[in-house]
């Protein structure tokens, strides 16, 4: 192009520079680099997930650069931050190189990981800084989670630290530190030596504790929980024991036990716990919907502190398609002891599956202790009246029965369990003292363990076995509504509720005397707010008192999705019965709505 010099000649020529400029300035887009990260020679799906944690190229993926310099500037700020990463998991001679391709679309930055040989620990040691003649005794390697020959990991290595104190803490010294912490690392022999020197500072006793915070819970109820006394040798795990107890006591929002930052001159220390009491009345309402049962509802009022000592008093009604009931409970903590619940359960009911018609009423007194921290027995004594009619006859009875029972959890979550697992087991002799005199025993036991596949996706397996047995009356005697059945949303989904098992001539469920239930779940984590999940229940019910796993047992498998919500997640199943019974005794599928986690 030839301008002339007449400023208006200069002036055109000046607008045709900028517009043809325009398509460049006005989208930022024709100057991005959009690009993916990708990291090849870490197998480790921990370790590779700890990597993208820390890269800027990987965080800032949304917000392309403008340039090979920026990209490369950005990906090669990754390097030591990898690099430290990769000697806390172990490998202290780790390389990384950064290979950039910006001649594809998308662009490529690719970390080139050379994990090198994985370091061991070697030589552990744990020195005290103190030359008192009373030091305690120095802890043991093993004791704070490090062991000679095991991968040099920095945050074992971290943790140690903590453990450390609370070993001193354990053993008298309420202001023990690791005051340094040497690690040497020795690449010929690719070992890793630790030498840690504590201070465990003066030994002590407790002293006084002062309770701030309290206004309708009565003082002697919290000092009930505080498992020391002024005087008693310095322990700190017994301050983490008394916040548990308090805060299990669903009373307090937040509990905290606080130190004082140095001892009385007679060695004592005192404590301070600040608590803030939360309401302890609450109203609720929960619906559900299964395609075997329909629609059922429960409302529930509870009153966590009656008699201002945490008493628990709890009044339900539940309204569904197969009958309605109404319940009483009540909980008296620290019966005699301090780890130990009174409680009392009263209950009216018309329950009417297709198996049974009953009227009852009846009440239970139990006593359950603590034995360890998830760890619960319990015995008691009961009664209930009934009037059952079944697909032969109508009868009534009073059944007076001392049920026994354990409870294990190590679970990590009451509605929504990702780690560990349950144990629960449970027997009772019955007795009719009515009409028929009838007697039996009935057990159960179940278990259920949950383990995590993959970090990223998070996947989980839920596994579930349960069996039970009625031995010393014939079925018949059995009244029907204390029977075992199975099918439906808690046993075998895909086959209507109690329908799994003998069937009558009108293909009515009648029951048996033992059961065997077996399930799988697969689930999947997608975010916050939603999962997905595969499952597959089998189970089978027996008319005598040995179940015999095998032909009789019925299958169903499904998905469902589960929306998480604060109180738990919601689950939606759908499943599908796998070997259905001939005679169109089962439908094609089965639908659940409800809150929480199958099992």
């Amino acid at each position: 192009m030839v301008c002339g010099s007449a400023k208006i000649m200069r002036r055109v020529c000046v607008g045709l520079v900028v517009l043809a400029a325009l398509p460049a300035w006005g989208d930022p887009s024709a100057l991005e680099i959009n690009y993916r990260v990708r990291i090849r020679g870490v197998d480790d799906r921990e370790l590779r997930n700890d990597l993208m944690s820390v890269s800027d190229a990987a965080e800032l993926i949304n917000r392309p650069p403008i340039s090979e310099m920026q990209l490369r500037r950005r990906a090669e700020r990754d390097v030591p931050r990898f690099l430290q990463v990769l000697r806390s998991h172990g490998y202290f001679a780790a390389r990384v190189d950064v290979d950039i391709r910006t001649d594809r679309r998308p662009a490529r930055v690719r970390y080139v990981v050379d994990v090198g040989p994985l370091y061991h620990l070697r030589d552990v040691q744990i020195r005290s800084a103190d030359d008192e003649p009373d030091a305690p005794a120095q802890p043991r390697p093993d004791r704070v989670g490090l062991v000679s020959g095991e991968p040099a990991r920095a945050r074992a290595i971290l943790q140690a630290e903590d453990r450390i104190v609370r070993d001193l803490g354990r053993k008298g010294h309420p202001f023990a530190r690791v005051e340094d912490r040497e690690v040497r690392v020795e690449h010929a022999a690719q070992a890793v030596d630790v030498i840690y020197t504590y201070v465990a500072g003066p030994p002590a006793v407790f002293g006084e504790t002062s309770l701030h915070g309290l206004t309708s819970v009565r003082e002697p109820f919290v000092r009930g929980k505080i498992p020391w006394r002024p005087g008693d040798p310095y322990d700190g795990s017994q301050l983490r024991l008394a916040q548990r107890r308090i805060t299990d006591s669903d009373l307090f929002a937040t509990v905290r036990v606080i130190k004082a930052e140095e001892l009385t001159p007679d060695g004592e220390l005192p404590l301070r716990v600040e608590l803030s009491e939360r309401k302890h009345r609450s109203i609720g309402f929960g619906v559900g919907y299964a395609s075997d049962e329909g629609v059922r509802g429960r409302v529930w009022w509870e009153h966590r502190n009656l008699i201002r000592r945490g008493e628990r008093l709890g009044l339900a009604g539940t309204l569904s398609e197969i009958g309605y009931s109404a319940e009483s409970r009540f909980q008296k903590p620290d019966f005699l002891r301090v780890d130990q619940v009174l409680k009392i359960a009263l209950r009216a009911a018309l329950d009417e599956p297709d198996a049974f018609r009953s009227r009852n009423v009846g009440g239970l007194i139990s006593v359950d202790r603590e034995l360890r921290p998830g760890l619960i027995v319990g015995a008691g004594t009961g009664f209930k009246y009934s009037s059952v009619r079944d697909a032969t006859e109508k009868n009534r009875f009073g059944l007076v029965y001392l049920p026994v029972n354990m409870d294990w959890d190590r679970s990590d979550d009451l509605l929504d369990p990702r780690r560990g697992g349950r144990l629960n087991l449970s027997m009772a002799p019955y007795r009719d003292v009515i009409d028929t005199e009838v007697a039996f025993i009935k057990g159960r036991a179940g278990g259920t363990q949950y383990i995590r596949i993959t970090r990223r996706p998070e996947l989980d397996l839920a596994l579930r076995l349960v069996a039970g047995s009625i031995a010393g009356a014939s079925r018949d005697d059995v009244p029907a509504d204390e029977r075992l059945y199975a099918g439906g949303g808690g046993t075998v989904r895909g086959f209507e509720f109690q329908s799994v098992g003998p069937l009558d001539e009108r293909n009515k469920p009648v029951g048996g005397k033992s059961l065997t239930l077996v399930s799988a779940e697969v689930r999947w984590r997608l975010n916050q707010e939603f999962g997905l999940v595969v499952f597959s229940d089998g189970g089978a019910v027996y008319e005598d008192s040995m179940p015999e796993w095998g032909e009789d047992v019925l299958w169903g498998a499904g998905f469902g999705v589960r929306y998480f919500t604060p109180v738990g997640p919601l689950r939606f199943d759908l499943a599908f019965p796998l070997n259905p019974r001939s005679g169109g005794v089962d439908d094609a599928y089965q639908f659940y709505i409800s809150l929480g986690q199958a099992f």
